[in-house]
């Protein structure tokens, strides 16, 4: 569980680029995360579009036998501005509990710093060092970063990027390069069939991780491939597909269901009659 907020965050801003052609957007996204073969987490995503501003909520679960064994939740927020030269974080924070532990982080963004406005536990308390101010400047939190890398390709560039992030905790650059394209077939795991074009996302530790950890998570390079197709016309790329390695195995993640509401007209991802929904 401990890749959770790398393979989870990701899903959750994509639908956020380029709003200028809507008044408002209400979108809503559900994944389903796959470990063994298991449905092992679910996410939902509700995503708020102004023309000038974003709002959003997400919350991911533990599901079947691995939720009963391993309880976990997480709620994670971000507000901001959108323009047509940036992307400006307001507020951002998340909070989870895995097995009965709560951990909790709340952002502020003002004059390109970030600052902590409420973090349990400690980070020196969680074995990790504070990341000190001066690599708190000029940071996005990750929902900017990876809305930055949508919005570029949204217009028509590449998913090559590198992106400074601090998301409470820790400090990181946030890089994304192509990695080719592809065509998803029939499937009873997602209702998205057609071209995509892949990417490959890796985490460059800067500051603020665990000094010590057992688990092997820390000694590996987090990285994901992820696929990313418009679901719909008139708005960005989403992630209908990604996959990472842990510790543990392969970890695979599908675009379950999606829908829009625009100005008061709803369109809903539809599954193929051909296939069975999973």
């Amino acid at each position: 569980m401990r890749a959770r907020n790398f393979l989870l965050t990701f899903f959750i801003v994509v639908l956020l680029a380029n709003p200028a052609g809507a008044t408002t957007r209400d979108v809503k996204l559900f994944y389903k995360i796959y470990f063994g073969g298991f449905n092992v987490v679910d996410l939902t995503v509700d995503i708020s579009l102004k023309s000038s501003a974003y709002k959003f909520t997400a919350k991911a679960e533990s599901v079947g036998l691995i939720g009963r064994m391993f309880p976990w939740w997480m709620k994670a927020y971000s507000n901001g501005e959108l323009s047509e030269s940036k992307i400006s974080p307001i507020v951002a924070g998340q909070r989870n509990n895995w097995r009965g532990q709560d951990r909790v982080v709340d952002l502020k963004f003002a004059d390109g710093i970030a600052t902590i406005d409420r973090i349990l536990p400690e980070p020196e308390s969680d074995g990790r060092d504070r990341v000190p101010i001066e690599m708190r400047s000029g940071v996005t939190d990750l929902t900017g970063a990876i809305l930055g890398i949508i919005r570029e390709m949204d217009n028509g560039k590449s998913c090559e990027a590198k992106m400074p992030v601090f998301d409470g905790r820790r400090s990181y650059d946030l890089v994304a390069k192509p990695d080719g394209r592809d065509k998803l077939q029939y499937s009873g795991y997602t209702p998205y069939v057609g071209e995509t074009v892949t990417c490959r996302v890796t985490i460059t530790k800067k500051a603020g991780f665990k000094k010590e950890d057992k688990s092997g998570w820390n000694d590996r390079e987090r990285t994901a491939r992820v696929w990313m197709a418009k679901t719909f016309a008139h708005v960005p790329p989403v992630p209908v597909r990604l996959t990472t390695d842990t510790p543990l195995g392969s970890v695979i993640a599908h675009l379950n269901a999606a829908s829009v509401n625009s100005n008061g007209h709803k369109m809903r991802l539809k599954y193929p009659e051909t296939t069975e929904k999973k």
